[in-house]
């Protein structure tokens, strides 16, 4: 650890460190770009999402991720309106999803099981916008199919 003595700040490296068996030993490297984040309001509760708004930040989503900041999540933005399809390859986290219509309307909410390969989880109609939040949240919250989410970014 180096201490700069000036700020009170610490720099901690660590240089040939294994990790736990078990844990993304064997992950491939990620780059993940710095993504923008906007705050979106929801029957009046907030939630700060990073944007995925090209094919490469949309495939990536939140894979490989340990863990979600509280109130925090993942909007994917979509250039039309579609049925989009989501999965949960590569994700080490519970999810919960907001499928999210061009007029900011919520249709669908669903939870999403970690590594689940197998199953599609895809909204009732076409949508614009997906928010992924940890498990739970839009339950928790009391946000429902039928709520608006208002600071969306626009088309």
């Amino acid at each position: 650890m180096i201490k700069f003595p000036a700020t009170g700040c610490a720099l901690l490296v660590l240089i040939g460190c294994r990790a736990p068996s078990g844990s993304l030993a064997h992950a491939p490297p990620v780059h993940r770009p710095t993504l923008p984040v906007v705050r979106l309001e929801i029957g009046g509760r907030t939630a700060y999402a990073e944007l995925a708004q090209t094919p490469e930040t949309r495939a990536l989503g939140l894979m490989f991720r340990q863990s979600l900041a509280p109130d925090s999540g993942m909007l994917f933005v979509f250039e039309q309106d579609d049925t989009y399809r989501f999965w949960m390859k590569n994700t080490l986290i519970p999810l919960s999803i907001a499928f999210i219509d061009r007029n900011g309307i919520i249709t669908d909410i669903l939870e999403m099981a970690p590594h689940d390969t197998t199953s599609r989880y895809l909204p009732s109609r076409p949508i614009r916008y997906a928010l992924e939040m940890n498990s739970g949240w839009f339950q928790l919250q009391g946000i429902r199919p039928g709520d608006t989410v208002s600071g969306l970014p626009a088309e």
